[in-house]
């Protein structure tokens, strides 16, 4: 794992499968907007359902902002595919099989006091504008904790319109 990412890094470029989009690659996905990498544990567990559910009814709210959100965890491109197709996901998922990129982000669960999933990744957000330059940062202390999306997006689309 590299040093902790913070607000202001220049995010590390990378490229993996993805779903819709077949080769994800960040450096070129910035250029059309700020992307937001969602880094959540598994798919189909139950706060993972739960949120993704609540996500998609906020997914015109991101698009409204200039955001394009991509959900990534170490679940194949078929096992992503089937579980946007379950839940009716909007946002595109991108596979991290070794979960290189999320080691790369810092978005692993080390924490002792979480055994069973450690070394899971963990959830978390990393907002990169244009110049790959990290935005945002949030990085959950215990894999189960979300960030309300309502404030999500507020925070987003104020961190957008101020000046760098």
């Amino acid at each position: 794992m590299t040093d902790e990412l913070k607000v202001g890094d220049k995010a590390p470029d990378f490229t993996a499968p993805c779903v819709r989009c077949g080769e994800f690659r960040l450096s070129e996905k910035v250029t059309e907007c700020p992307v937001l990498l969602y880094f959540y544990p598994v798919n189909y567990g139950q706060t993972c359902t739960n949120y993704i559910t609540e996500m998609n009814e906020y997914y015109k709210e991101f698009e409204s902002i200039g955001v394009k959100m991509f959900h990534l965890n170490p679940g194949s491109v078929d096992d992503h595919s089937k579980w946007m197709d379950r839940m009716g996901s909007e946002y595109d998922h991108i596979s991290d099989t070794g979960q290189e990129v999320s080691k790369r982000c810092g978005m692993i669960i080390t924490h002792p006091e979480h055994p069973k999933v450690a070394g899971f990744t963990n959830r978390g957000f990393v907002l990169v504008d244009k110049e790959m330059t990290i935005r945002y940062l949030w990085r959950a202390e215990r894999p189960i904790h979300t960030v309300d999306i309502r404030s999500l997006i507020a925070e987003i689309r104020s961190i957008l319109s101020e000046p760098k």
